[in-house]
């Protein structure tokens, strides 16, 4: 019995050191990484269209920074208009990403409604701020690639609570406050994707 036991510790051992001088390989295992979804080059139809849907956006903007409440109304109907022609069937991307985008869509043409509906220029700005987050999130969506947009955000409205405004040109015309003596707004972000 001894001496199975001494056959077997000494088979251990053996194992033990054979196993110890054995280089350490190691090797890279491929997690299964669930891929991103991703938005191809658009059609230059799709993207003409987007660029006239945002360029309605800075006209919104533009009429909340001069205060002119009529060009504010017309610039939200017109950008109605311009969502209604957005030719999502040209977006190259996977279905999930064209029925966000869609659904972004529809949320923006509910708030530029209530936009051309309110008197105040306070409800209109409540209004564009929700718009203009929207946006910010459509444009990432669908990978708007055209020109770049810079993405402001100004701390100080709507009792600190703050809002974000898009431009296509880094300066600071902060719709909220534009007749502020100090100004308010910095870039937080800034967007163009690759074509």
């Amino acid at each position: 019995m001894k001496i199975w036991f001494g056959y077997g510790m000494v088979f251990v051992l053996l194992l033990g050191s054979f196993a110890c001088k054995q280089v350490d390989k190691q090797t890279s295992v491929q997690k299964n990484k669930e891929a991103p979804l991703m938005v191809s080059k658009h059609q230059p139809q799709f993207d003409a269209s987007f660029t006239e849907f945002l360029h309605q956006y800075y006209q919104l903007s533009a009429g909340l920074f001069h205060q002119q409440i009529d060009s504010v109304n017309k610039a939200a109907i017109e950008m109605m208009a311009k969502a209604d022609s957005l030719p999502f069937q040209l977006l190259r991307a996977d279905t999930v990403i064209i029925e966000t985008a869609q659904q972004g869509v529809a949320n923006i043409k509910a708030d530029l409604a209530g936009i051309s509906g309110e008197q105040s220029m306070q409800e209109k700005l409540k209004g564009f701020a929700t718009v203009s987050q929207a946006m910010y999130d459509l444009i990432r969506t669908v990978q708007y690639s055209r020109e770049m947009v810079y993405h402001f955000h100004c701390a100080s409205v709507f009792n600190n609570a703050g809002a974000d405004w898009l431009s296509n040109k880094p300066i600071i015309e902060n719709p909220y406050l534009p007749n502020a003596k100090k100004v308010c707004g910095g870039i937080l972000d800034s967007l163009q994707f690759k074509p």
